[in-house]
């Protein structure tokens, strides 16, 4: 009899998912439509998540702080973020986790605004500065470029202007001086208004090698809290492997193709800059996705706090499915 029951109710969870067993939900903070978590966004609209057996919900926020907060307060159990904003969490006694490196460049410029007279980092003592959220990656690579060239973080006024249309119109309205912004709308800004001065270009090896002295710099990337990797070990590897299955995807995919599986609403309006843009993003995803413990000291050295290295990242769920 309780045999029987119990194939009774099996039928009837399989018959309420349409025969199929319930997916695991997750719910995943993300920066909003930036290229830098491309891998993420195709991980959904490729089914990649469904195919791992997870139902991910995709929660976009404005900047990366936001994600974290997100994360630490409960309302997600995962992000794409940073990985400097996991090595600043683990500096400060929280315990966050990288679990699958996605980027091996924060594909950011820092740019004067157009008809800025700011030609050098030193001109921009005494201006106002856009980044994606304070206390983001972005104002981590402001606060960066600043220290090299003799000036303090406080020598300038560090706003929000958030990410893709907002961020180029603080930018074109000229509501900051200059900006982190990515590299979408850099090349908006050079389309619409000619030459831009770009202060630092962060979106190539030989960017990378001027401001940070290599070639890959761990950027984009999942994290979680240890305790819920710990819970989830399985959760994570599989939604891991989603990931890493849609960076394999891109990889042999033509720029045009990949814009085409991505929302209308993403494509921005004009799909040559995107397609160009798509093609920097492809060529600085991580060909594995793990953090080498080099990669991650010149992180920490840039962030200049003591922290155990191994307690920020963790390589173990960075498997292909």
């Amino acid at each position: 009899m309780r045999a029987r029951l119990g194939l009774a109710l099996a039928a009837m969870a399989l018959a309420g998912c349409g025969g199929q067993p319930a997916r695991t939900r997750v719910r995943m903070a993300v920066v909003a439509q930036t290229l830098s978590q491309l891998p993420v966004y195709l991980a959904r609209e490729l089914g990649l998540f469904e195919q791992a057996g997870l139902e991910v919900s995709l929660e976009e926020l404005p900047g990366s702080s936001k994600g974290l907060e997100a994360l630490l307060g409960g309302s997600v159990e995962a992000a794409a973020g940073y990985y400097d904003l996991a090595l600043q969490m683990t500096a400060e006694g929280r315990d966050i986790r990288s679990f699958l490196l996605i980027g091996r460049s924060p594909l950011v410029v820092l740019a004067a605004a157009p008809g800025s007279r700011i030609e050098r980092i030193e001109d921009l003592k005494g201006s106002t500065v856009g980044v994606t959220t304070l206390g983001s990656n972005t104002h981590f690579f402001l606060n960066h470029l600043l220290r090299r060239h003799g000036l303090n973080p406080e020598d300038v006024q560090a706003v929000t202007i958030g990410t893709a249309a907002r961020a180029l119109a603080a930018m074109e309205q000229r509501r900051v001086q200059a900006g982190v912004v990515s590299d979408l709308v850099a090349r908006t800004l050079e389309k619409r208004h000619g030459a831009v001065t770009l202060l630092a270009d962060a979106r190539t090896p030989s960017g990378l090698k001027q401001i940070y002295g290599v070639e890959s710099y761990p950027s984009a990337v999942l994290y979680a809290s240890g305790a819920w990797l710990g819970k989830h070990p399985d959760t994570a590897r599989r939604l891991a492997g989603a990931v890493l299955q849609a960076m394999d995807w891109s990889r042999r995919q033509t720029p045009r193709t990949i814009r085409e599986r991505m929302p209308v609403s993403y494509r921005g309006d004009d799909p040559v800059i995107y397609e160009e843009a798509i093609r920097g993003a492809v060529a600085m995803l991580s060909a594995d996705g793990r953090i080498r413990p080099e990669e991650a000291e010149v992180v920490r050295r840039v962030q200049q706090v003591q922290v155990d290295l191994a307690a920020t990242f963790t390589n173990s769920f960075a498997v292909r499915q």
